[in-house]
């Protein structure tokens, strides 16, 4: 019989957090060191900061998208070295309303949401 470890997924969406257990065979994984904060100041006009971690050098994808889903910026693609990272983004040209930002680190994803206001 087969040894399995067991790990904890953490998917974050909207800022409510979900847990489920899974089972991996021979995978070495810890979600919590990947840390995405929320933007701040939010609500904001017209330029926000998104900052986030990462534990080791991983492909980093930071996107933002309206509330329609339609992708709107591309903030960072690129391989990244571990570190804390700031990324300003300046909406002055999007209309009001909620927009999504989603960090992509390898195949790990996290999502929170931001206001806005003109």
């Amino acid at each position: 019989m087969s040894e399995k470890n067991y790990f904890r997924l953490a998917a974050y969406s909207l800022e409510h957090e979900m847990k489920d257990t899974f089972t991996f065979e021979n995978v070495q994984w810890n979600p919590g060191k990947v840390k995405l904060e929320q933007n701040y100041p939010n609500p904001f006009n017209p330029v926000t900061v998104i900052r986030f971690e990462i534990p080791e050098e991983s492909r980093v994808n930071l996107k933002i998208y309206n509330g329609l889903g339609k992708l709107v910026a591309v903030l960072k693609d690129d391989v990244m070295p571990a570190g804390s990272y700031e990324v300003a983004w300046d909406a002055s040209l999007m209309p009001g309303g909620n927009y999504h930002y989603k960090l992509q680190v390898n195949r790990r994803i996290f999502t929170k949401t931001m206001t806005l206001i003109n």
